[in-house]
């Protein structure tokens, strides 16, 4: 009957059952109330903790399970352990919820802000380039005029009046230093505004440093023509 009840229980309960009926049978049929061959508190404790290394701890484990003062022993030192165990545990429990809550709600060192650096654009300027009276000269000679004219360093939204004759069509113009190194270039259409043929280009002189160089223009089917420039 008591077998029954037992296979019925869950398997924790039942393992206590058994484990309290094995206690009682030790108690009743194997009283050792003087310790006579018993195991020291330190070889109980060895078999409480699982410490396998412990010399002879089978034969240890075969006593407790024969002597009734040994199980009860081994049964208090059991539940001491446990609550060394359950007690650790609940401390490191604590321990983490301290940080956590530490970690959630202490005052934070606001972080250094780094500036952001903001990109300036410089201003787009309309200007014009009139070389209407210029008789041009190919590459390789210089124009012929000796006053120059001014233009602002910046970004450009340029006219260049071209001289008469010139016909419509795409042009590139390039901006040169006097050792010849290209400083900017940009591509235009020219048309025919009523006055003359204008070029219409956008560029970027703005970090060109100031002095004087040549403005070089050439169509698709024409080899380049020299316009002299200053950049102020």
């Amino acid at each position: 009957m008591g077998q029954k009840r037992t296979r019925d229980l869950p398997a924790r309960q039942a393992e206590k059952r058994l484990v309290k009926m094995a206690a009682e049978a030790a108690r009743k049929d194997c009283p050792n109330p003087e310790r006579i061959g018993c195991p020291s508190s330190d070889a109980v404790d060895a078999i409480v903790g699982r410490r396998l290394s412990f010399p002879d701890f089978d034969n240890v484990i075969d006593h407790i399970a024969t002597c009734g003062p040994c199980l009860e022993e081994y049964n208090r030192q059991r539940r001491r352990y446990r609550l060394r165990n359950i007690g650790t545990v609940a401390l490191a429990c604590a321990g983490l919820l301290i940080l956590a809550l530490f970690w959630r709600y202490s005052p934070r060192l606001p972080h250094p802000k780094t500036p952001l650096a903001k990109e300036v654009s410089a201003p787009v300027l309309t200007a014009m380039l009139d070389y209407r009276s210029w008789t041009a000269e190919r590459s390789g000679q210089g124009p012929r005029r000796s006053e120059s004219p001014h233009l602002t360093r910046a970004q450009l939204d340029l006219t260049v009046r071209l001289p008469i004759g010139t016909e419509d069509g795409v042009y590139t113009v390039q901006f040169r230093s006097q050792n010849g190194q290209l400083v900017a270039e940009a591509v235009g259409s020219a048309t025919w505004d009523g006055m003359a043929e204008a070029l219409r280009i956008r560029t970027d002189l703005h970090n060109v440093p100031a002095g004087a160089y040549t403005v070089a223009i050439r169509s698709a089917n024409s080899s380049f023509r020299l316009y002299p420039l200053v950049l102020e």
